[in-house]
């Protein structure tokens, strides 16, 4: 076993890894604008984000416009500020909520095998037959436009990588010697889990869960461009590329 604390042992292959560290910073100062927006609220943006000013529709940028304005007369920088919380915010509870799932059913399959794990495995392997896109547009569709929808839209596609992550670094502690000898010692099962299996799993978890809250913006992105989950009003990064795009020949900086 190694003793070094798990999440220390995270940071360090974080920072060892300047793909992982590049993301791992954005994803901090994502964070830290998030943060600030959700206590200062509108009052540290130049505009309010919802205010619709139809006399200044798809305006350029210019000094009091910066990023310049959408198809309502809304100024794009303030709306891209108010839309970081909400993106970075679904994304970490997406990346969450799937991460423990897949950790307790990881850990479930990769330690008692069996017909448990069996039913899990080919529960997952079902999931992850379909297009990564695919099954959420069908989900957020059907259960309509709201950001609680599109995050169990999500969700649902999200755990099954987290499983098969887990369920191989438990196989792979569970067949060191040090858990063998706990089970010929009759060791409580969540003894072992707590002080053998988790202390050795956690860290790739971590690493893999921060790497993928990126991935999960997109996804979430994706689903706001195409126009699905994502309720019209709402301020959310796909769902102002989408109305953007559509003067990409006219003012280029604002359709990018």
């Amino acid at each position: 076993m190694n003793d070094l604390n798990p999440f220390r042992r995270a940071l360090k292959i974080i920072f060892l890894n300047g793909l992982s560290l590049a993301g791992f910073f954005i994803v901090i100062f994502f964070i830290f604008i998030s943060i600030a927006y959700a206590i200062l609220g509108n009052s540290m943006l130049p505009y309010n984000p919802y205010q619709i000013n139809p006399y200044e529709t798809n305006l350029p940028p210019s000094a009091s416009h910066i990023f310049g304005t959408d198809n309502l007369g809304r100024d794009i920088f303030s709306r891209i500020i108010a839309a970081l919380p909400i993106d970075i915010g679904i994304s970490l509870l997406i990346v969450s909520i799937s991460a423990l799932i897949g950790l307790f059913l990881g850990i479930v399959a990769g330690y008692f095998r069996g017909i448990i794990e069996e039913i899990i495995m080919r529960t997952t392997d079902l999931f992850l037959a379909f297009p990564p896109l695919i099954l959420p547009m069908a989900i957020a569709a059907t259960l309509g436009p709201s950001l609680m929808n599109a995050t169990i839209s999500l969700i649902v596609v999200w755990w099954p990588p987290y499983v098969r992550l887990v369920r191989g670094n438990t196989l792979q502690v569970s067949a060191q010697d040090f858990i063998t000898m706990s089970k010929v010692l009759n060791t409580p099962f969540l003894k072992i889990l707590f002080r053998g299996i988790l202390p050795n799993i956690i860290t790739t978890l971590l690493v893999y869960a921060t790497m993928d809250v990126g991935t999960a913006m997109l996804e979430l992105s994706t689903l706001g461009f195409l126009g699905i989950g994502i309720p019209v009003t709402t301020p959310e990064l796909g769902m102002m590329a989408s109305i953007l795009s559509t003067n990409f020949y006219v003012y280029p900086l604002e359709g990018l």
